[in-house]
């Protein structure tokens, strides 16, 4: 007599679900882990479990059904682990007088007036006698965060000398937990009345990896400036920074009130680097592919490698990662014509990179809006499309408005919950804008790739990108301008964002029903 039949919920267990309830079980034990804010007492309860569930599947290994039990412990396990891990870094560390020589881990982040300095120690490996340098090799285990005005400038890769006060971060009043949202990107001490000296770069010697790493990051860089100066070239202010922040992502080269009227709107998204912006950029990319002579399929991994370079010259953010990587995600899953069904790929993605940084689930609320945004494109636009036969879509209206609801849907609950403020003109404001985004960016593609060789013909070719550019900052003015286009609603708490999922559940299994 068998003890267990080889059928869950009544269908077949296959070797897909087995892997679905892997990635379940782990996303579950992090979201466990984070929420009862424990460490080694989880790790250890689960270490027991999962050896029980080894014992099980010893046992009796040929049947599915250990095999789900198994991997789900498995699961399980490692989610606890890791989260509790990363929860055992965070400890008060000594208030001390700082005085070291430090390696610049990321590009520097510029905000109005100050600007965010990333750095790591450094151990001095020796010293070349004959040149008189320093062999030094950056430990970027554990990052500390300092600040600087912004008449200096710094780059990724550079050393420089700093004395500071080091301090543990301590957390604001609120909701936001800001000694973890620091410590997701390993930084546990803040550097404060920092007073920084640049190295000359002949004083000290990186190991193999910095220097080479240092030199190609240089060289995208310096490409980086250069688009960046030709954009400025070519078009009025604002409307340069506009198409930089559309290009290059980023909304800090905007004026404040442009800022304020694009986050009324809830547009900021078309100028942060997101899903949507690098699904452009790889249509862009695969479109050039075709161009040169590449077979569909071998265009699609000159996308991929295009987007990964774009990634690479804006810095490496970690949102701009997030958002290459969904991005990416969901264009191989609708070139396969898998989309409807690609929800345990986007679940994928995010086990991945929250088992590189388990934090992110809870502490980073741009991981959360790129994982909601494109699981709920997949959830609600997938079975919308079918429907609504988008393969007949004339200007891709429809393809646009599906996928500006679908998006909206899935993040309007962490936005609601996170910023307490709500914006009934979004939907409009993203009709009106996102259908003209794609063309905009193309265009300002080739006139600057023109501005390389011909500046006064790119000058020319600016024209209809300027006045297109201009009438969407307008257009986003005006609706900024409606009294209601920002409305503060308050505090929902965690049952009002629980709440608000629960129903989104509801409609994604209506949606899916047939």
């Amino acid at each position: 007599m068998k003890l267990f039949k080889e059928k869950t919920f009544f269908k077949p267990i296959t070797n897909a679900k087995i892997f679905r309830g892997f990635l379940y079980c782990f996303l579950g034990a992090v979201f466990l882990t984070l929420w009862l804010s424990t460490k080694a007492e989880v790790q250890a309860w689960w270490s027991h479990l999962f050896l029980l569930g080894g014992l099980f599947f010893l046992l009796d290994y040929k049947k599915k059904i250990m095999l789900l039990f198994f991997f789900c412990l498995l699961g399980l396990f490692l989610g606890s682990w890791r989260t509790a891990s990363e929860l055992k870094m965070i400890y008060s560390r000594p208030a001390e007088e700082f005085s070291e020589y430090v390696y610049v881990d990321q590009s520097p982040e510029i905000k109005e007036d100050y600007q965010k300095i990333f750095v790591c120690p450094i151990e001095i490996n020796g010293k070349n006698k004959q040149k008189n340098i320093l062999k030094i090799k950056p430990n970027c285990g554990e990052k500390i965060l300092t600040f600087s005005d912004l008449e200096t400038e710094y780059e990724l890769g550079e050393v420089l000398k700093i004395e500071c006060q080091l301090k543990n971060p301590e957390n604001r009043e609120g909701k936001f937990n800001y000694i973890k949202f620091l410590a997701k990107d390993r930084v546990y001490q803040i550097c404060q009345g920092s007073q920084i000296k640049k190295i000359d770069k002949n004083r000290y010697q990186l190991t193999i990896f910095y220097k080479t790493k240092n030199f190609v990051f240089q060289k995208i860089f310096e490409l980086k400036n250069q688009v960046e100066e030709k954009i400025k070239q070519a078009f009025s202010y604002p409307a340069s920074a506009y198409l930089a922040g559309l290009l290059l992502g980023g909304e800090d080269r905007l004026p404040l009130e442009v800022q304020e009227n694009f986050r009324r709107t809830g547009t900021t998204h078309t100028i942060a680097v997101s899903g949507f912006n690098i699904t452009i950029l790889a249509g862009f990319f695969m479109w050039l592919g075709i161009l040169v002579g590449f077979f569909r399929q071998k265009a699609f991994w000159v996308a991929v490698l295009g987007v990964i370079f774009f990634v690479l010259m804006i810095g490496s953010p970690s949102s701009a990662v997030r958002a290459a990587v969904m991005g990416i995600l969901l264009l191989w899953a609708s070139k396969k014509g898998r989309l409807v069904d690609s929800v345990w790929l986007v679940m994928l993605a995010a086990a991945l990179m929250i088992f590189v940084s388990p934090l992110d689930l809870f502490y980073d609320v741009g991981f959360q809006l790129s994982f909601l945004a494109s699981l709920s494109i997949v959830l609600i636009y997938g079975p919308l499309s079918e429907k609504f036969n988008i393969k007949s879509d004339f200007l891709e209206l429809k393809s646009i408005l599906l996928v500006t609801i679908s998006a909206q849907l899935g993040v309007l609950g962490i936005l609601l919950y996170t910023f307490e403020t709500f914006s009934p003109i979004s939907l409009l404001a993203n009709l009106l804008i996102l259908p003209w985004i794609p063309a905009m960016m193309l265009t300002g593609f080739l006139t600057v790739f023109v501005a390389f060789f011909i500046p006064f013909l790119a000058a020319v070719i600016a024209l209809p990108t300027q006045l297109a550019l201009d009438a969407e900052i307008f257009i986003i003015k005006k609706l900024a301008e409606i009294p209601w286009a920002s409305l503060e609603i308050g505090d929902i708490g965690v049952l009002g964002l629980v709440g608000y999922y629960f129903l989104f559940l509801i409609v994604v299994k209506m949606l899916r029903r047939d």
